[in-house]
């Protein structure tokens, strides 16, 4: 039997988690004001070749995200044994085409004429967090900010740049590293690095709803304090006046951070940083009988 949901509620993200991808899928489709920027791209391609219209590479562009596929070759798996995702997304498995699944340059040619529509892309998500704040009052009160690398499966590009590469190549991606710092089990402090390829999103939410309220995406070794400070100083004051509180973890701990932060009226609320080196858990202060830790 059909499962029917009459209505969905902003407050509860928990509604849209137990829905199967197709249904959370169809969501994000309809949820989107992205008219404008599909006649751009139309108007763009004019008469060139339609084997995959415009709006059908969108849908599977779209898909890839929400069914978590990191690559489109694992996407491409995707389709082809998911006939309903097909269905949904434009495909016609009658239609006469060599390929049943769109080749992978087809994603690749998509991607390339959507790198240069930023600014319809940015309008559509401003709009959608305006939106989010007109209808829910408390929408960006509570905030939490945040980074996450993601990855690069391109080619580096090399010290001498192959002007045949196009495409293939990491042209923007950078290596990044992340620190992890623990303890082993004799008390010594140890520090684990982890290394990335590719670029970094960071992110500011709303914690309530987990919904983006800003956004950037530098490469992987971009400062994570200055690429945030940025965030805040470019974000609209529709935004940072609704805003009260900002939470951060210990990666952004810095007298710049609280001051950009403070400067556009927000409280921070940041995780500190433990910048002892001896690895005393308390100090004396001076000779009287206070004890007082790295907090």
């Amino acid at each position: 039997m059909a499962k029917i949901i009459s209505q969905y509620t902003f407050s509860d993200y928990g509604e849209i988690e137990v829905l199967g991808d197709l249904e959370r899928f169809r969501l994000a489709l309809h949820g989107m004001d992205d008219e404008a920027l599909m006649q751009k791209l139309e108007s763009r391609r004019y008469k060139g070749r339609n084997d995959y219209p415009i709006r059908v590479t969108w849908n599977l562009i779209i898909a890839m995200k929400v069914f978590g596929h990191r690559t489109v070759g694992s996407f491409r798996r995707e389709l082809a044994r998911n006939s309903q995702l097909r269905k949904i997304c434009g495909l016609d498995d009658f239609a006469r085409k060599k390929h049943l699944v769109p080749p992978g340059r087809v994603f690749t040619g998509f991607l390339r004429l959507l790198a240069d529509e930023q600014a319809e892309i940015d309008r559509i998500f401003d709009g959608t967090v305006s939106e989010l704040i007109e209808k829910l009052p408390e929408f960006g009160k509570d905030a939490a900010g945040d980074g996450r690398y993601l990855d690069s499966y391109a080619k580096r590009q090399g010290k001498d740049p192959n002007p045949d590469a196009g495409n293939r190549a990491g042209h923007d991606a950078q290596w990044g590293v992340k620190e992890y710092h623990y303890e082993d089990k004799n008390g010594n402090p140890q520090v684990k690095k982890e290394y990335h390829f590719g670029f970094k999103a960071h992110i500011i939410c709303d914690v309530k709803t987990e919904l983006p309220i800003a956004y950037n995406v530098p490469a992987a070794n971009s400062d994570e304090k200055k690429a945030m400070m940025d965030l805040l100083e470019k974000m609209p004051y529709q935004i940072t006046s609704c805003m009260e509180h900002l939470m951060l973890d210990r990666g952004y701990d810095s007298t710049e951070m609280i001051r950009a932060t403070k400067g556009s009226g927000i409280i921070p609320i940041v995780d500190i940083r433990n910048c002892w080196k001896d690895g005393e858990a308390t100090k004396q202060y001076k000779d009287t009988d206070i004890v007082y830790d790295f907090n």
